[in-house]
């Protein structure tokens, strides 16, 4: 998964908010969610986002994993992530 090209990111006091330049839509990234853009920003792979997680936070790794999936999920949705091409 990439980044798509058309996403401007501006991280605020610990957020993110991403801003869809194709149609104006805007996303909101909590702490977590922006840790989990940035590792995707490196090139990370989910298992590789939830192992680094896993050694940051508190929480079991299939809780983590659901989340983690769940964010790439919705940012698929609104063409802020693509598949690598």
């Amino acid at each position: 998964m990439i980044i798509n090209k058309k996403i401007i990111a501006r991280e605020i006091q610990g957020e993110t908010v991403l801003l869809n330049q194709e149609n104006g839509d805007y996303f909101s990234l909590n702490g977590i969610g922006t840790e989990v853009y940035n590792c995707i920003c490196k090139g990370m792979e989910t298992e590789e986002i939830v192992n680094f997680l896993l050694n940051k936070y508190d929480v079991g790794y299939d809780t983590l994993k659901r989340d983690v999936v769940s964010l790439i999920n919705k940012m698929q949705g609104k063409n802020i992530l693509l598949d690598k091409q």
